[in-house]
């Protein structure tokens, strides 16, 4: 089949591998004039880590394989560690952090140039019975037999296709960074993560010294975005380094990036469409999923259509929903639920022995993924430093 893939994303170039691969003609189709590199650090879990695999998109020598999740309080008192190394073996794939940025160009060099269809703005989808036609702002339009939406929370596909509501703000933002530091946790294999009462924040090493660091706070639309210096005032005095990385960065290193959601509908698509990622189901990053699902939606639906079995496009992709929207949602209401929780009183919080956290790890992340649970365990390395 013919199909064409609308946004440029880590979604988009995971979906256009996978149909590539299983023998499609596929076209992507990015609104910007080239790839949007931006943002900070991806936490790869073992569910993301084992779909890429499945797409055939390696990560030798990019990011930082996690050995341990420390989570603790603005006060300093641990609450929980779990064991990744642990979780990796009982998964059978790791946990990874990378740049986005670097995790983009991996994936780019997997695909041939000639994929790519930049300056190209998605304003409509028409689907027929025998194919469908994207149009774009330039005037032009493609006809093809499927149309993907990996355009994002803000998706023209999803609008176009299913109509109702954007995502909704959740009363949160994160300020986010990835920088090169001197501090040792940037040189480490742990991730930590600091509750407090109205605050979060967390650090987690990317790989050749950078320190992938954000920073949570309750957010409305009317409210003016924080600067480093407000950061400071609210952070001060919470447990070390929090203090030590604000002193070495500046508003330049700061992104902005406010937390949304949207309800996970349960047809994601027309007779010709269907969604991956943020289009189909925007989340809170509370749970560090978010890019998680993207990578299984892309592999599933590289699934879902490999073979030709002489069925409709239509039975194909409303397949590939029914398979992944009971664990996306799954994901996306404790996404809602761990964020709603966060203004809850610590003090009341026990410690977790170290193997149920690790357990806890492991239960959630193959409940919530369907590459998982066909995974065994052998062959957990994927060459990361």
């Amino acid at each position: 089949m013919r199909v064409l893939v609308i946004g440029g994303g880590l979604g988009g170039l995971a979906v256009a591998k996978g149909l590539l691969d299983n023998g499609h003609r596929v076209r992507i189709y990015e609104h910007a004039e080239r790839l949007r590199d931006g943002g900070a650090g991806v936490t790869v879990w073992s569910n993301g880590t084992a779909a890429l695999r499945g797409l055939g998109i390696p990560l030798q020598g990019v990011g930082r394989q996690l050995h341990s999740l420390r989570a603790m309080t603005a006060t300093g008192r641990l609450l929980w560690e779990a064991d990744l190394d642990e979780v990796t073996e009982r998964l059978g794939s790791p946990t990874v952090e990378i740049p986005r940025r670097e995790l983009l160009y991996r994936m780019a060099e997997a695909l041939p140039s000639d994929i790519f269809r930049f300056g190209k703005r998605c304003v409509g989808v028409r689907e027929f019975a025998d194919h469908a036609v994207a149009d774009f702002a330039d005037g032009s339009s493609e006809t093809g037999d499927v149309v993907v939406g990996a355009d994002g929370q803000r998706s023209m596909v999803r609008r176009t296709v299913l109509g109702g509501e954007p995502a909704r703000p959740t009363g949160w933002a994160s300020w986010q960074g990835l920088t090169r530091s001197d501090l040792p946790i940037a040189y480490g294999y742990q991730t930590l993560n600091i509750a407090g009462r109205d605050g979060h924040c967390g650090l987690i090493p990317a790989g050749e010294g950078l320190l992938h660091w954000w920073f949570d706070m309750p957010w409305r639309d009317d409210q003016a975005e924080l600067t480093v210096a407000d950061l400071r005032s609210v952070f001060t005095g919470w447990p070390d380094p929090v203090e030590e990385l604000l002193a070495s960065v500046s508003d330049e290193d700061l992104g902005f990036f406010p937390h949304i959601r949207h309800q996970v509908p349960k047809v994601w698509g027309g007779p010709r469409t269907t969604l991956i990622g943020d289009a189909a189901h925007a989340m809170p990053p509370a749970v560090a999923q978010a890019a998680n699902q993207t990578m299984e939606d892309a592999w599933l639906l590289s699934c879902s259509l490999a073979h030709d079995d002489g069925r409709h496009p239509e039975a194909m992709l409303r397949d590939y929903e029914q398979q992944r929207r009971p664990r996306v949602a799954k994901v996306s209401r404790t996404a809602a639920l761990t964020s709603a929780q966060r203004r809850t009183p610590l003090q009341r919080i026990g410690k977790f022995p170290r193997w149920i956290a690790t357990r806890s790890q492991v239960i959630s992340l193959r409940s919530g993924s369907n590459i998982l649970r066909g995974l065994t365990p052998p062959s957990v390395s994927v060459g990361v430093a």
